[in-house]
């Protein structure tokens, strides 16, 4: 299932000082620790995020890159 970009955007623009990126119910959400506990799979934090774009700036096309291995991990996952 493809991360989309603007869900990873959302992410970094979060209030949430422990969100994530989850895949509930065939649809992304950033949530924080009690979403994650509640069934949610995991994606990505925002701090993992940061750090695999090399932190701030980020720019769409790190968010691309990101975004497609992001992708084929969840669809290796069975999400």
């Amino acid at each position: 299932m493809p991360v989309p970009v603007e869900d990873l955007k959302r992410l970094l623009q979060s209030d949430r000082p422990d969100a994530a990126l989850v895949l509930v119910e065939g649809r992304y959400l950033v949530a924080g620790r009690e979403e994650l506990a509640s069934g949610a799979l995991p994606v990505v934090t925002r701090d993992e995020l940061l750090e695999r774009t090399g932190g701030w700036p980020v720019t769409d096309r790190d968010l691309d890159a990101v975004a497609a291995k992001l992708s084929s991990a969840v669809d290796n996952l069975g999400g």
